[in-house]
């Protein structure tokens, strides 16, 4: 039957094989540099222009970066998404079917294969080339099998067990990785697969029988995990990931729950749960993200967004708000901010010189309660 990676592929690991995407996606975070590059669209009903990261547009160079996707969606016909929120949720929620293979240029692709299909994470010059030719040639990984068991503990969340598989998975750069996870709902398969490219794996996916050999993650022995703060955006997929026990005690000057990870509805209601009888700290700023328009909607009718303002907290507009360079959520000169976005290199979050960690829901409302990790 062969490998997930294989079967969508069409080839056994270590074939050279040529496939044409069922969808090319250009977003305004970084895939929008292909553009400049793109001088003829060979399908484009299957390039996909979608407004989701700045939102909405707190610089004059994002603005321009709207523009710019705007016209080439106009000038080629190729369909443009607006107010749908974090693209990638969007798409696996109401486009994306099993055995489909995406292309883009970020770094979040892998999150497809929790519902049977293949994200494909490539370089801006690459995604040039798979808009103008409609095709992609590519060696079929070779493949990792993960059998994930045991249940986790409370307080500890699925994207703890994500940092704690990637902080001990050795040998999985530009490979398959694979789960065999039965008893993970499909919100938590989709953060498993998601977060499983930040070192590298070339794709994920979900295994439908239990292998007889690979790595295992055990949840009973996961603890909250952080990926702690890097130097730069090259060196993000090599920031270190540790036991929150290891910045225990580090004062924290604001929190944002939103993202890929934490602004699904899944995690909005648990972290309204885990505000019943407890106050925000004092100067502490928190920052709800709902991840589509549709997580939006949901949250307001179920009035989590009421919550959440009696809380304190400021709700931000649906998309990915794990860049925030200038505008509402931006941080200040030496601050600090724990979030449930996946980037963490210095700058991503405002001045340069803050810092930023990233954790799950639960640190976060820890963090917005006691005012430290």
């Amino acid at each position: 039957m062969g490998t997930f990676a294989e079967r969508i592929l069409g080839g056994k690991a270590g074939a050279v094989v040529t496939v044409e995407p069922d969808y090319i996606v250009i977003n305004d975070g970084v895939s929008h540099a292909a553009v400049e590059e793109i001088s003829v669209v060979a399908a484009p009903e299957k390039v996909l222009v979608i407004y989701d990261h700045d939102v909405p547009t707190g610089r004059p160079e994002a603005a321009a970066i709207l523009r710019k996707n705007l016209q080439f969606a106009d000038d080629f016909n190729c369909r443009y998404i607006q107010a749908e929120g974090i693209g990638y949720q969007y798409m696996a929620r109401h486009l994306v079917k099993p055995g489909q293979i995406i292309i883009g240029g970020g770094s979040h692709g892998s999150i497809f294969g929790a519902v049977g299909a293949m994200g494909i994470n490539v370089s801006i010059p690459e995604l040039a080339r798979v808009a103008e030719t409609g095709r992609y040639s590519l060696v079929v990984p070779e493949t990792v099998y993960v059998t994930v068991e045991g249940e986790l503990a409370d307080g500890v969340s699925i994207m703890d067990a994500a940092y704690d598989f990637l902080r001990n998975a050795s040998g999985i750069r530009r490979k398959a990785v694979e789960f065999y996870c039965p008893s993970l709902s499909q919100h938590e398969r989709q953060v498993l697969c998601s977060m499983a490219c930040i070192t590298g794996a070339f794709c994920a996916g979900i295994a439908e029988e239990k292998p007889i050999l690979g790595k295992t993650l055990d949840l009973s022995q996961v603890k909250p995990m952080l990926m702690m703060p890097c130097d730069s955006r090259e060196k993000q997929g090599r920031a270190e990931i540790c036991s929150r026990e290891v910045a225990a005690g580090v004062e924290l000057n604001a929190g944002q729950i939103g993202g890929y990870t934490g602004g699904t509805i899944e995690e909005l209601r648990k972290a309204a749960a885990m505000m019943e009888g407890k106050t925000l700290a004092r100067g502490f700023r928190l920052s709800i993200c709902p991840a589509t328009s549709e997580d939006y909607l949901l949250a307001a009718e179920e009035g989590l967004l009421v919550k959440f303002i009696d809380f304190g907290a400021q709700i931000h507009a649906a998309g990915d708000h794990s860049v925030v360079v200038q505008g509402p959520g931006a941080m200040g000169p030496k601050e600090k901010l724990v979030t449930t976005g996946l980037y963490t290199f210095a700058g991503a979050m405002g001045c340069s010189d803050a810092q930023i960690y990233s954790g799950s829901v639960e640190t976060v409302m820890k963090a917005a309660v006691e005012k430290r990790m």
